[in-house]
Formats: C-alpha cells, sequence, structure tokens
C-alpha cells in the first residue's frame, strides 16, 4: 500500500469531493506502479554475461562515414567491410553519410563514428575556412584512398560551363563533396550560379524534369548511379583549371566507353578528379579508440591489393597505402605499417638471411599461420607459394 500526504491550502480545497481525491490518489499510486514496474524492467534487461557480450560486441566493430548510399566512397567502405570479415578480428560498419563537412562534424562530434571519408578539397575548405577550429590537430589520415572524378551534368544543348551563368544547379547536401567542388569550379570560371541542395537521385530526377539546369557530384568512375542514365537528353560539361592554384584537382578524361550515355562516341570530356582521404580522429595512442584504429590499420593494410580484384571497384587499382598528404598529420600505426611493409620488400630484394626469415616471420603472423611440428613437402611448397605472393603484393605497392 502507498499513502500520499495531502496538503490543503484552503477550505475551499479541504471541501473537495470524495470522487476527485479518490481520482487523484488513484492517478498517484498507478504513476508509483509504472515506475516501479518500468524500473525492475530495465534492471533485467540484461545480466552480467549479456552487458560483457554487449561490451565486446561494441569493442569488435569499428564503424567508417562515406557519402550516400549510390556513391563511390560507399561503395568502398563495403568492400573494406567484406575484407574484414574474411578473418577474424574487427566488424567494419559502413555507414551513408552526407560527405564533407558533415562527414567531419560526425567524426569529431557523434560518439560511434570512428573513421571518414572526405574529398581532399572539402577537408582543405573546412580547414581554411575554419569550419572546425583546430582541425589539423584534431584529425589524423589513415590513407589517402583514390581519385574521384567531378562531373558536370548538363541538358544537351549546354556547351559549357559559362552556359550556366545564373541557373539553378545542384550540388548534393550543403558542405557536401559536389557543393565544394561546384564552388571550386565557379568561381575559377567567375560564374555565378544559384545553388541547389538536394540529394542526387531527387537532383538527377530533377534535371530530367527540366526543374534545375545542371547538376554537380564527386564521385569515382563507374559510377551506378551515372551509368543508369539511358535516353536522358543529358551530357557531361568539361571543366578546365588554373592547376597552379588549385592543387587539390588533378585533370582527368572521361571517355565514351566509360558513360556512353553522357559522352557523345568518339568524344572524350576534360574534367579534374580530387584524392578522398581517410580520416580518423587523432586519439592519444594509450586510449582504447586509437588502439581499435591501430588494430583495422593492421587488418586492411597488408590485403589491400584483395581489393583491387574483380568484382571490387576498379578505383582499388589506384590506392598506394605508401601514399601521403603534406600539412597533415598521419595516424603513427598507418606510419608503422607502411614502413614495415617498405622494409620487407627491400629486405627480400637484399636476399639477406636474416631479413628474409624476418620477413617469412611477417607473412606468417599477416597470414595467422602458426607452424607446430613438421610438414609435409607439399604443405611446405604450398607455404612458400603464398610467401611469395605476398612478397610480390608488398613490393608492388611501394
Amino acid at each position: 500500500m502507498v499513502i500520499f500526504p495531502v496538503f490543503y491550502d484552503s477550505a475551499e480545497r479541504l471541501a473537495m469531493s470524495p470522487r476527485s481525491l479518490l481520482s487523484i490518489i488513484s492517478f498517484l499510486n498507478l504513476f508509483v506502479l509504472t515506475v516501479f514496474f518500468s524500473s525492475t524492467a530495465n534492471s533485467q534487461e540484461a545480466t552480467p554475461g549479456e552487458w560483457k557480450l554487449r561490451q565486446k560486441a561494441t569493442n569488435s566493430v569499428i564503424r567508417v562515414i562515406a557519402d550516400d548510399v549510390n556513391s563511390t566512397s560507399f561503395r568502398a567502405a563495403a568492400e573494406m567491410a567484406n575484407l574484414l570479415a574474411r578473418r577474424k578480428g574487427l566488424r567494419l560498419l559502413p555507414i551513408a553519410g552526407k560527405g564533407g563537412a558533415a562527414n567531419i562534424s560526425d567524426l569529431l562530434y557523434l560518439k560511434d563514428v570512428d573513421l571518414a571519408v572526405v574529398s581532399l578539397d572539402a577537408l582543405e575548405r573546412i580547414k581554411a575556412e575554419n569550419t572546425f577550429p583546430n582541425l589539423e590537430r584534431r584529425v589524423a589520415y589513415v590513407a589517402k584512398l583514390f581519385n574521384e572524378e567531378v562531373y558536370v551534368l548538363a541538358p544537351a544543348q549546354m556547351k559549357s560551363i559559362r552556359d550556366l551563368a545564373g541557373k539553378k544547379i545542384g550540388v548534393g547536401p550543403r558542405d557536401g563533396s559536389g557543393d565544394f567542388s561546384a564552388r571550386a569550379i565557379f568561381e575559377t570560371a567567375n560564374v555565378p550560379y544559384e545553388s541547389v541542395y538536394a540529394d542526387y537521385p531527387k537532383a538527377l530526377l530533377e534535371l530530367q524534369r527540366g526543374e534545375l539546369d545542371a547538376v554537380v557530384m564527386v564521385s569515382g568512375k563507374p559510377v551506378r548511379i551515372l551509368e543508369d542514365l539511358t535516353n536522358s537528353g543529358l551530357r557531361l560539361l568539361p571543366v578546365s583549371f588554373d592547376f597552379a592554384s588549385k592543387s587539390n584537382y588533378v585533370p582527368v578524361v572521361l571517355k565514351a566507353s566509360d558513360y556512353p550515355n553522357l559522352v557523345p562516341a568518339g568524344e572524350t570530356v576534360e574534367t579534374v578528379a580530387t584524392q578522398n582521404v581517410l580520416l580518423s580522429f587523432n586519439w592519444k595512442q594509450d586510449t582504447s579508440r586509437y588502439k581499435k584504429v591501430a588494430t583495422f590499420i593492421d587488418q586492411f593494410f597488408p590485403y589491400t591489393t584483395e581489393l583491387a580484384q574483380q568484382p571490387n571497384h576498379p578505383k582499388w587499382r589506384e590506392f598506394n597505402p605508401s601514399a601521403r598528404l603534406s600539412d597533415w598529420k598521419r595516424v603513427e600505426a598507418a606510419e608503422n605499417i607502411v614502413a614495415r611493409l617498405g622494409t620487407l620488400g627491400t629486405a627480400v630484394n637484399s636476399c639477406n638471411p636474416a631479413d628474409l626469415r624476418t620477413a617469412f616471420n611477417n607473412y606468417l603472423a599477416d597470414a595467422n599461420i602458426r607452424l607446430t611440428g613438421e610438414i609435409s613437402k607439399a604443405d611446405a611448397e604450398k607455404l612458400f607459394i603464398g610467401f611469395e605472393e605476398w612478397v610480390k603484393t608488398r613490393s608492388t605497392q611501394q
């Protein structure tokens, strides 16, 4: 029985009807019982053993945020997840994001995001505009991944960027990769335009309906959402830069074989590409979050040549783990493993017996092979072939 004292501050309230008093007391009793059973249920949600399993599951997952699900960066994240899934250890969970500043914001402030994919142009502009103060000290890069092309899609009657002066242009999410590249393109060409922020499937649909005049997007070729544009009446416009002042971009050429529905047969379209970068928060090395990122690096870097094989995205063939960014700090674990892989190639080529033995031991560790007792000649031959192939892949990454 729960008893509630009732206080009255006037004779009028003392005269409250018995029915009213009964209603109030019934409500309060119901409230207390609800709180009691709710707290009891919550306390019985998980046993100590289940809490340990939850903690273990949390510690075994690393999350990476990329661009939207139609982007090459999201597909690349999914393929990294598949790579890790073939081995015991961390699971990688890809997250569809908005790209650009939103991905950096999620990396800095969202509790469970460990890694983020961001274009180099967006990263440098965000730093220059001081969107996130002291960004160069708060994040560290794991690796440069690969180039992603910039696409300017417009109706077939449009011939150049200047034809888009004063027009409505879909640039994807605000402060995303497409938005930053659009600013760079049109500022350089001194062409004014009106930004329209919308996800790309919607923007491309509106472009085909004539509700937009162009769309600017950044993604590594081939991009499925662009390959699916058949009989759209659209074309890709050429993009040119003063590359002396736009060091975050490189010139590229798109061919009719890349996008036969957007580039006329026998023609090419000059455009530009920017690197995308895999970022981590700049954790201190004695923290559990840093150790999780370091574990990911150990499980990712030695096997990246597998990503260059079909059916993975062709962009992985451009990936070079040794590539570095100037003016940005690299995660120490990534520096260490790149140095180790580099030493392995040198050691094998030098044929120094001691170095060769070190390389072989590293191969056994990377391949999770334990030798116990004697092995047959056939097994020894298989082991040697595996080691030889491993050495070749390490050398080609230098």
